[in-house]
């Protein structure tokens, strides 16, 4: 049993990449566990319980391919509801509060053995599909360097139908993630359009199945169209959320390649301030698809627009995830500041335009 996060001290990227199921399966299966409950760290939640387990019914899904497994022998997998986490220690000496005030102080958490026993059973009804990711190219126009490929990315699936809130069960994605999908379309419809002549070579990469766990990605990143040493850098797009002012930009992996360097500066340029991931307990370091490329070291950022800690902003950004995310209400109707979506394209524009004239030796540098 564990409880989402990691201590003070722990570099955000470097516990969210611990903190990922494969990191943590792979250390418990080698320890002789054959399942995991999980409860979700109630200082870091995006959902509430009661909204969160209305997602239950949602059908898992994983990659076919069994070198892609990161559960491989799993029996039993839980998330269980923090407020009742207590029934859990019954018996232990120790109780959820005193785990729960650990983890709101970013402490190390306390290691003992349980006492309650639980006995499942499950059933499950596999079916086999396909869904694509969709792919285009812009080749480059240096006779070297065309053969170095940056790849943007975003996600086209979302949650589809599923358990009505409100009386609504279709689950849009509007923000989440046609925000994304929708300036990797622009900027295919400004390529077809202006003919830009970049030196590098560009992939737009729609994927799919993101929310089962970055399925479109990882396959992507896996087995490219493109040989896996080319791929200099990702600039991935995933819900920017559109709803305040672009005063700052949250970098996520802007310590961990000179891609997330060059970002802050062209942020700087457009007089808005980079920033490192404000809680980075919420893993978005490992939550979209940047981290499938970053697995395979192609140097990656993720931008979003970006508000300081105990700000309005936040509350705003605050009160989106807690009504709107992964909720049907995530739809074309909501409130979204154009000015700033339109800004922050611009940015990302440039970021684009200067990674693709780097010079050789500084591309893609880790």
């Amino acid at each position: 049993m564990f409880l989402s996060g990691f201590p003070a001290e722990v570099p955000g990227p470097l516990g969210s990449h611990c903190g990922t199921l494969r990191e943590r399966w792979s250390a418990l299966k080698k320890a002789g566990a054959i399942g995991i409950i999980f409860i979700p760290n109630p200082h870091s939640m995006d959902i509430p319980w009661e909204r969160l387990k209305v997602l239950r019914t949602q059908v898992g899904m994983t990659l076919e391919d069994e070198a892609l497994n990161d559960t491989a022998g799993i029996k039993l997998g839980v998330t269980f509801n923090p407020a009742s986490a207590d029934k859990l220690f019954a018996g232990s000496g120790h109780t959820f509060q005193e785990i729960s005030d650990l983890a709101k102080a970013r402490k190390p958490l306390l290691r003992f053995p349980l006492k309650v026993e639980i006995h499942a059973r499950s059933k499950m009804d596999v079916q086999h599909l396909e869904s694509s990711n969709v792919i285009a190219k812009l080749e480059g126009s240096d006779p070297k360097l065309k053969h170095d490929y940056i790849v943007m990315s975003a996600h086209i699936d979302h949650l589809g139908i599923g358990e009505p809130i409100n009386g609504d069960r279709i689950y849009n994605g509007a923000i989440d993630n046609g925000s994304g999908s929708a300036l990797l379309l622009d900027f295919a419809r400004s390529f077809k359009e202006n003919h830009p002549s970049f030196k590098r070579s560009i992939i737009l990469l729609w994927v799919t199945g993101e929310e089962k766990g970055l399925l479109g990605s990882r396959y992507f990143a896996e087995y490219p169209t493109v040989p896996g040493r080319s791929m200099v850098a990702n600039i991935n797009t995933d819900m920017l959320i559109p709803i305040i002012p672009l005063q700052s930009l949250t970098i996520y992996g802007i310590g961990e390649s000179d891609l997330g360097k060059w970002a802050a500066e062209i942020a700087k340029q457009h007089s808005i301030e980079p920033q490192d991931d404000p809680r980075p307990q919420r893993n978005s370091f490992i939550r979209s698809d940047q981290y499938s490329f970053i697995r395979k070291g192609v140097p990656a950022v993720q931008m979003d627009v970006g508000y300081k800690l105990d700000t309005p902003q936040q509350k705003v950004i605050d009160q989106w995830l807690h009504t709107r995310y992964h909720a049907p209400s995530d739809d074309p109707q909501q409130p979204v500041n154009l000015e700033t979506v339109g800004r922050f394209e611009g940015l990302v524009w440039d970021v684009l335009a200067f990674t693709v004239i780097r010079p050789y030796a500084e591309a893609g540098k880790a």
